[in-house]
């Protein structure tokens, strides 16, 4: 698909079908192409909008799930007259495909997942003692690697953070859930993509020089939001108990930032004091991330990405820092960027 701008000012994208290039194909169906990159949380994801007036799609080209998909976005003269960019979005797994009428038309989606079985979707039992994050993704990892070294499957911890986890106990749950409870627990992020486990710190990159400013005179829309409820605390208290002892002991972080007296309070197995306090940590940030929250619209930008921090101006009491947890980039009639961002968090 392609989106022509004044001139010579373009966006477009290329799409490999299972190694084949099916752009041509498409084109003249082609309604809409969304991508979905997101920080932590959530699998990356395409979504793309097929005319079929012909019926084409639902019958002898019907996509099947399970399919593999590669998807590139290229801009031309976008910024400025020679400039060309290109963004390769990843490999995806064809989960969802829909279609509807009248008229004729196929939704396809498609996730960026494992394309082997077992990591998102089998359940297993495993004790960890003394081991820390990046040990115990490792081993997953090569458990998979073991079964089929045919397999493209990798780790990248891009952090210094690596805490040494007493005891954890995976019980009934998937690779994937598991491997991601374990993250936030810990005060750290995973996102699955490319066939890659990456494992990082959004505290280290939210205390990175912003990687651009928004005035609100450069966006299309935007809306933004504080609340109240269930974030903006001052501090956590974690109460627990250690094993093997009846006696009750609480911990209590409060960032040198925060002087007020709106204090969580939660209760959680831990296996000695440092555990403890990362957990209260990390806690904290969990629910403080929700106090102040933008989503922003801006013409098409292949230089945002997930973990990037932006600098808001000219929206009041919503200015500063932000870093961005979801970026969208959508071809349809048009080349727009969205973003959703949190405020960064000063001092934990």
């Amino acid at each position: 698909m392609e989106e022509r701008f004044m001139n010579s000012r373009r966006a477009s994208i290329i799409l490999m079908y299972e190694g084949k290039n099916i752009t041509d194909d498409i084109a003249a169906d082609l309604q809409s192409f969304t991508f979905n990159d997101n920080a932590s949380g959530s699998s990356d994801d395409i979504a793309i909008e097929l005319k079929d007036d012909k019926g084409k799609w639902i019958s002898d080209w019907a996509p099947a799930k399970g399919d593999i998909i590669e998807p590139f976005i290229f801009t031309e003269n976008w910024n400025y007259e020679g400039e060309n960019q290109s963004l390769y979005c990843g490999t995806f797994v064809i989960d969802e495909p829909s279609y509807s009428g009248r008229p004729r038309m196929l939704s396809l989606g498609a996730v960026s997942v494992p394309s082997f079985a077992g990591f998102m979707d089998a359940t297993h039992n495993h004790t960890w003692q003394n081991a820390t994050v990046k040990s115990i993704a490792d081993t997953i990892i090569q458990a998979y690697l073991k079964i089929d070294n045919t397999i493209d499957f990798g780790l990248d911890f891009a952090t210094k953070t690596n805490p040494v986890i007493p005891f954890a106990q995976q019980s009934e749950q998937t690779d994937a859930a598991f491997l991601f409870d374990l993250c936030q627990k810990n005060g750290l992020a995973m996102k699955l993509y490319n066939q890659e486990i990456n494992i990082f710190s959004e505290k280290e990159y939210e205390a990175y020089d912003p990687a651009t400013f928004f005035t609100e005179s450069d966006l299309i829309s935007w809306s933004a939001k504080t609340s109240f409820t269930d974030t903006g605390f001052d501090g956590c208290k974690l109460v627990y108990t250690l094993p093997n002892s009846k006696t009750t002991f609480s911990y209590t972080f409060q960032p040198p930032s925060k002087t007020g007296n709106k204090i969580y309070q939660m209760n959680e197995t831990v296996y000695n004091l440092a555990e403890a306090e990362r957990y209260a940590q990390c806690k904290l940030r969990e629910l403080n991330k929700k106090e102040y929250s933008l989503s922003l619209e801006v013409p098409g930008n292949l230089d945002l990405f997930p973990t990037n921090v932006v600098s808001i101006e000219d929206l009041g009491v919503f200015n500063g820092n932000y870093y961005v947890d979801k970026v969208s980039h959508k071809i349809s009639g048009g080349f727009t960027t969205s973003l959703e961002l949190h405020k960064c968090l000063v001092g934990y």
